[in-house]
């Protein structure tokens, strides 16, 4: 598959290449699994033509690494000596050799192998940086673990990175014109694709593989002949959490079926509210797994509540790991009649986060304009109420309702968001939109898109 977009990430490390003419340079990308970390390195290196050693650090013995790191140098190189241990390996590269690229990719595997070179890289790349002219790129997966290494203040090699790309799923506009590539036309049908798989290209990959584009079909042939929709949670999470992966499960589950304030969560997992604020903490701001959503026009408020972050998290364990027991027995049939059944009832959530994606690029792009947005939620004396979105700028706020559904009628659901608008405590103008997949009847006083509509936008 052709590659895709991250033209300000190859901006950046042009930058970062263009400091060799005087000194080393060390960059730092990390992100999730599949999200294209390596082939946005590669691609780089391509489109330079630069020359460069390409370590992959597999869990392995010490010794089975070095003789792949050198059979990689004698390759690249045309020689290498024998190497008892990394510090062998980055003495000889850093003494003998300059003007070096060198890409260590899944760079935290050396804490499971030998966590020494860590500290043996800080002590070379401190003697020679200024001395030499090396481009050295560390790639990693696990954003716990990178954190770990980089980004605290007790990390040997904190501070050392002239550049930290943190690699974000792919924007919505680029998806579509990805699957548009890959054969799947209809908007609808992208939206499905995007709803579950995100920004994360890899995963389109496989569209190339079993041809089918439909989201169901393509779904289905997932399950049936690939690990990644079987596993894929437990891959990405396992390693990050350790040994508490079991309540780090137990609450992103409970996130994923809209058990998520603080109260619920722990009372889904059969919990204090007291034991679990740490958790969530860890999982917002060190793992990066969740978000905590408040209402947007609300600045000072205790009424919070938690998402999943990751498109394809929240459909895992919405599906996939709710209902393991199909899986491990191979009843994919009874599995997809599940997934469609309850389908369109959790798209309709999902579909208000694409739409909120969407409307973040629009308003990048200055198609539309606003400062934030978010959902709206909160109890008046007439009850309570939740509006889907409302995007503010200055003194004005546009309220956005958000259906998955065909032949909506724009004129009640316009009412209905009017009445639901005057609960909150806005003062200032107000702007309405609608959005559905088609209408049967749009209202003269909001905006009402379609899918066509979004379309059009998304094209302009």
């Amino acid at each position: 598959m052709k590659f895709y977009d991250r033209e300000e990430e190859m901006e950046a490390l042009e930058k970062a290449f263009s400091l060799t003419r005087s000194r080393s340079s060390l960059i730092i990308v990390t992100g999730r699994r599949r999200i294209g970390k390596t082939r946005l390195v590669r691609e780089f290196f391509s489109r330079k033509n630069i020359p460069y050693l390409d370590f992959f650090v597999s869990v392995k013995e010490e010794s089975l690494l070095l003789e792949d790191f050198q059979d990689e140098i004698e390759e690249k190189l045309g020689y290498s000596p024998k190497f008892e241990n990394f510090e062998d390996l980055l003495n000889f590269l850093f003494k003998t050799q300059d003007k070096l690229a060198i890409f260590f990719d899944e760079f935290q595997n050396f804490l499971k192998i030998n966590p020494s070179i860590i500290h043996d890289l800080q002590k070379f790349w401190d003697r020679y940086k200024e001395e030499k002219r090396f481009f050295v790129i560390l790639s990693g997966s696990y954003i716990g673990m990178m954190r770990k290494v980089f980004l605290l203040r007790k990390s040997p090699l904190y501070g050392r990175a002239d550049l930290y790309i943190n690699l974000k799923p792919l924007r919505p506009s680029t998806v579509f014109q990805m699957l548009n590539d890959l054969g799947v036309k209809d908007l609808e049908e992208k939206i499905k694709f995007y709803g579950i798989f995100g920004g994360v290209p890899k995963y389109y990959e496989y569209l190339e593989l079993f041809r089918e584009r439909t989201f169901f079909d393509f779904l289905e042939q997932m399950l049936k002949f690939s690990s990644i929709l079987q596993n894929e949670g437990e891959a990405l999470l396992i390693e990050e959490f350790g040994r508490a992966h079991k309540i780090y499960f137990s609450i992103l589950e409970a996130i994923a079926s809209s058990r998520n304030t603080l109260v619920e969560i722990a009372n889904a997992i059969s919990q204090k509210p007291t034991t679990i604020p740490k958790y969530l903490k860890a999982l917002e701001e060190y793992f990066n797994l969740i978000s905590k959503e408040n209402p947007v026009l609300e600045k000072k408020t205790k009424k919070s509540r938690y998402i999943i972050n990751d498109y394809f998290l929240n459909f895992w364990f919405t599906f996939i790991r709710k209902n393991q027991n199909l899986v491990e027995t191979g009843n994919y049939e009874a599995l997809m009649r599940k997934i469609e059944g309850n389908f369109s009832n959790y798209f309709g959530r999902v579909f208000e986060r694409i739409v909120k994606d969407i409307l973040l690029e629009l308003n990048q792009r200055k198609v539309i304009e606003f400062d934030e947005i978010g959902p709206q939620w909160g109890r008046s004396k007439k009850g309570s109420y939740e509006i889907d979105l409302v995007a503010t700028k200055g003194n004005k706020a546009l309220f956005i309702e958000v259906k998955w559904r065909d032949n909506v009628n724009g004129i009640a659901l316009f009412k209905e968001l009017k009445e639901k608008a005057d609960l909150t405590k806005w003062k200032g103008e107000r702007e309405f939109l609608i959005i559905a997949k088609s209408f049967k009847k749009r209202a003269p006083d909001a905006l009402c898109w379609d899918l066509k509509d979004l379309e059009g936008l998304m094209n302009s």
